[in-house]
């Protein structure tokens, strides 16, 4: 993969936006979240290029903050959604609510009337039951509603991370679903396409497309057995990014070569009908860095234990979902790197280690680490209320400027939500 210091570094120094360290840290004390507002603009372009005819829905799953989100629809961006909160978000970042997907496995009738009063483009249903339950609140809202079918489809995947091809919570299963939806006549809802979310952080880019013309080709074919006409299909995203450094970059060019030529082969049955990715990785991951600023460093039985004041609380991806981020010492970025260390946070269980057996340039207190990639998946995914530390702040970094877009909370906040019966 692509170095970080392709990203992150000018002239041996760390850099993000134009802005340096001491900049980045002025506003803001340790644990905290920047983000490159430059490379999401350039991973939002780069993709946009690859695939003109389609549109993009950025899956806020991935990194819900406002300033991001806001970003990204500037740049043309829709929005995948999949609570109430993250429609909420949606509309304040001020993404027109045709551009708008809500999909899900356990909508409530109140998230459900909240999208169709809204008018979004499409709910994205996963069974007959929620079938029936888009169909029922939008009769008694006297509107017409969208829906996209979400089918569990029979593909063969190889990623970690695959939801599709066995038993699943997700979507109708691809052998019943014309039975469960055939002749369906509800007045409130108009079936006008499929979605397949197959599986997530795929790097290769052979997967990617065979899961396009699998997708393609069921999307026509259950139009036909089932009756409906096919305006719009989603082939979910999943395109990935590499973290280790063994792993490789996605090619989406190789992707997009065969894609395009593909769709244009059934241009005539696909004239007028929408083509969508979800996205959010791939737009949001490499702009991020986690920062952190180390407290101690020991020795126990011959393994350096580098401690800081933000780990697993604060960043809890490499804990739980066993990701290797890229770890540098971002205040020491042109050093060479001597030691090997384990890089762990303040909370009070072993598996508090946001990096294991990272070789570092020699580590003392008031050095920072940056974890890198950090910008999916971290702040939002993370266990802020354990141990009642305060909560990171989240800047973005454009043109040597930086901008708080999220405040630190410090500790006590918490106890505000909080009485004492009686």
């Amino acid at each position: 993969m692509a170095a970080v210091e392709d990203f992150f570094s000018r002239d041996g120094a760390f850099s993000i936006g134009g802005a340096g360290l001491e900049a980045v840290l002025a506003a803001n004390s340790t644990p905290l979240y920047a983000y490159s507002a430059d490379l999401i603009d350039s991973a939002y372009a780069s993709v946009k290029r690859c695939f003109p005819g389609f549109d993009i829905a950025y899956s806020l799953k991935a990194n819900p903050a406002l300033a991001i989100c806001s970003r990204l629809r500037s740049l043309g961006a829709g929005a995948d959604v999949s609570s109430m909160g993250e429609l909420q978000t949606a509309l304040r970042a001020g993404f027109d609510a045709r551009d708008i997907f809500f999909v899900g496995p356990a909508k409530s009738e109140a998230e459900i009337s909240l999208a169709v009063r809204t008018g979004i483009y499409a709910v994205i249903v996963e069974s007959a039951r929620e079938l029936a339950l888009v169909g029922a609140c939008a009769g008694r809202l006297s509107r017409r509603q969208r829906v996209l079918l979400r089918i569990n489809t029979a593909e063969p995947q190889t990623s970690p991370e695959v939801m599709v091809g066995g038993p699943s919570k997700f979507g109708f299963d691809e052998e019943t679903v014309v039975n469960e939806v055939r002749g369906i006549d509800h007045p409130g809802i108009d079936i006008v396409g499929v979605q397949v979310y197959a599986a997530s952080q795929v790097l290769e880019a052979g997967l990617i497309y065979a899961h396009m013309e699998y997708v393609l080709g069921l999307a026509l074919r259950l139009a036909d057995e089932a009756g409906f006409r096919l305006e719009c299909i989603d082939f979910g995203g999943g395109f990935g990014v590499p973290y280790a450094d063994d792993e490789r970059d996605l090619d989406i060019a190789a992707v997009s070569k065969r894609a395009n030529k593909l769709m244009g082969k059934h241009a005539g049955r696909l004239g007028g009908c929408r083509l969508v990715f979800e996205l959010g990785r791939y737009l949001v991951a490499r702009s991020g860095v986690f920062l952190t600023r180390v407290v101690g460093v020991k020795e126990s039985r011959g393994r350096r234990f580098v401690l800081t004041d933000g780990g697993m609380n604060a960043f809890s991806r490499p804990v739980f979902m066993g990701v290797r981020h890229p770890v540098r010492l971002v205040n020491k970025m042109g050093a060479p790197a001597e030691e090997e260390y384990d890089v762990c946070g303040p909370i009070c269980t072993p598996i508090d280690c946001i990096g294991r057996g990272v070789k570092l340039p020699r580590v003392e207190p008031g050095d920072v680490v940056g974890v890198f990639n950090a910008g999916a998946y971290g702040y939002t995914m993370s266990l802020m209320n354990f141990m009642s530390l305060p909560w990171p702040a989240e800047v973005m970094v454009e043109n040597g400027r930086v901008e708080t877009i999220r405040r630190p909370r410090p500790a006590a906040a918490a106890l505000d939500d909080q009485v004492i019966p009686g």
